[in-house]
């Protein structure tokens, strides 16, 4: 048992030092690689005896490491569940599209399987305008909005059709910015979509009720080395949610 402690502290250390690369150096990545860490030396420890008060000690953490693991594992499959259940009917007036953080200028995997998505539902629906939500972050050289802008342009998105929203720093900005732009270009009422990320669905779909859109929705599927990053961060920011509403 405390080989695969071992195993899977490691593959979580490699994994975080792997997508702060390809990607960026957020807090899925800090804590994805402090929690290898832990399972590290949770493994390498684990079989050491203790006497009095520390030995007892050591028992709790036992049960408790598993235990914990086992109720976040459940927590990551639901909200995988709960984000690949699509409810689009490709008849929606907009589509808003979710930024995620650039490498420099260039969209990252996890932004590049949101837009791919974006790119099918233009054509399943090409009479919906497309909203592309983001600002610019640390160690971005543009706006999301902006690279989101130029790679749909590049898969074939005519520009006018794409409306950029270039100041939200945070996904209930995305969500309250966007809907004050699709405010003033629809006389009427009007229905959205949302496109995010497989694990952000849940989160984001809230978020979107608090700001006031009800919105149907589209997920992106996760590049499969980011999985644990993401969704150590996404179980961060739903704690968060949970405590603060946004």
């Amino acid at each position: 048992m405390s080989l695969l402690w071992i195993v899977v502290g490691a593959a979580l250390i490699l994994d975080a030092v792997i997508v702060s690369f390809t990607s960026s150096l957020n807090s899925g990545v800090i804590a994805t690689f402090v929690l290898g860490v832990l399972y590290l030396l949770h493994g390498l420890h684990r079989d050491r005896t203790r006497a009095g008060t520390r030995r007892s000690l050591f028992r709790w953490v036992k049960v408790f490491v598993p235990v914990a693991t086992a109720l976040v594992l459940v927590l990551f499959a639901s909200i995988a569940s709960l984000g690949r259940t699509d409810t689009v009917s490709h008849q929606e007036d907009a589509v808003i599209v979710l930024g995620a953080a650039l490498k420099g200028e260039d969209v990252t995997p996890s932004l590049r399987s949101r837009l791919d998505a974006a790119v099918g539902y233009s054509v399943a629906n090409p009479d919906a305008v497309i909203v592309v939500a983001g600002g610019q972050g640390p160690g971005e050289s543009v706006t999301e909005a902006l690279a989101m802008e130029r790679y749909l342009i590049s898969h074939g998105v005519s520009e006018d059709r794409i409306i950029r929203e270039s100041r939200s720093t945070s996904t209930y900005e995305n969500f309250v910015l966007t809907k004050g732009l699709l405010d003033a270009h629809f006389d009427a009422d009007y229905t959205t979509a949302f496109i995010t990320s497989d694990y952000h669905v849940f989160r984001a779909g809230e978020i979107a009720e608090e700001a006031g859109i009800g919105s149907t929705h589209v997920h992106a599927d996760t590049p499969w080395y980011e999985i644990p990053v993401d969704y150590v961060r996404e179980s961060l920011a739903i704690t968060k949610f949970v405590l603060t509403g946004r």
